[in-house]
């Protein structure tokens, strides 16, 4: 036999296995009140799943990076679950708790139609859905062994961390407090590096032109992100809270300081060297540049204080 009649025997056995599998979980979906209550919920999850992974994208794409927390979180959580997988799978809820998830599912579900001018509220009701499909299943004793790991997973459901970090951010802290601060800051070195530089309010100046550090250029962005990123690699690394405390805090500090001379970068672009030149280092590509810049020296840093601590333990 030809090896293409066996490549196409191999695909229609293939998918004849599929179809066996997909008829059987059809089965299963509708076999009983609860299996169709939770097919109900993961139904939402599949219409939320394409809008999740869309903002991770862009999110990717303009240099924010917020995925690596979405992904980190959502593969530590759900890693750990599935080694527990074997005692997870005798827990059952009572009667009561399944009535309470259902509730849950239901609602989520329902409302999660009429909210889609919020991506939040879509994330934050596929969360409760999330929710009630593990207490209509395993009940409470589910949520109070396995408590960490299931926030990990849930964590990892809302797909803009750095957009609800920042207006948590202007509710507690003066008034673009962090925008000031890079201006200023930029202002100090560029009057150390011998140009007349000048500061108020957000705007940073020099006698031919001046910039607005605006809230994506205030560093907070990356000083948040590299605050997750030593959580999970540090849960990743079995490290103790308190270095990872300590990584977290010594790692959004070097955020901030390396924030420092991208705006003295972008007010050169864009006092200097013309429009192109700013939109080049202000848009995506100048963004990654950064961001792989900051990531790399965080790395090592991590790496150095994680990889001390487990040398020690051993």
């Amino acid at each position: 036999m030809a090896d293409g009649s066996k490549n196409k025997v191999r695909s229609l056995l293939n998918w004849q296995r599929v179809q066996k599998h997909l008829r059987w979980l059809l089965k299963q979906s509708i076999q009983t009140t609860h299996s169709r209550i939770l097919t109900c919920g993961f139904l939402v999850g599949l219409v939320y799943l394409p809008l999740w992974i869309g903002i991770l994208i862009r999110s990717t794409i303009l240099g924010a990076s917020t995925s690596i927390l979405n992904i980190a979180f959502g593969y530590l959580g759900l890693e750990r679950l599935w080694q527990k997988r074997r005692e997870i799978v005798r827990l059952t809820a009572t009667e009561e708790e399944q009535l309470v998830g259902y509730a849950f599912i239901l609602g989520g579900a329902i409302a999660f139609f009429f909210c889609y001018a919020s991506i939040s509220m879509q994330a934050l009701l596929v969360v409760v859905i999330a929710v009630g499909m593990a207490y209509s299943t395993w009940g409470m004793p589910f949520f109070k062994q396995y408590w960490p790991w299931l926030s990990l997973v849930l964590l990892s459901l809302y797909p803009d961390w750095v957009f609800l970090s920042n207006a948590i951010r202007e509710v507690i802290t003066p008034p673009q407090m962090f925008e000031e601060l890079m201006a200023w800051s930029g202002s100090l070195v560029l009057q150390a590096m011998g140009y007349p530089a000048t500061r108020r309010g957000t705007y940073l100046s020099l006698p031919q032109g001046s910039v607005e550090v605006a809230s994506g250029c205030s560093g907070f962005d990356m000083a948040f992100l590299i605050v997750g990123a030593s959580i999970a690699l540090g849960l990743f690394l079995r490290q103790k809270w308190g270095k990872i405390v300590l990584v977290a805090f010594l790692g959004a500090i070097l955020a901030l300081i390396l924030n420092i001379p991208r705006i003295v970068l972008l007010t050169f672009a864009s006092v200097y060297w013309g429009k192109q030149s700013f939109e080049f280092w202000h848009g995506p590509i100048g963004g990654q540049i950064f961001s792989g810049i900051l990531l790399t020296i965080y790395y090592y840093v991590a790496m150095g204080l994680f990889t001390q601590k487990l040398e020690n333990n051993r």
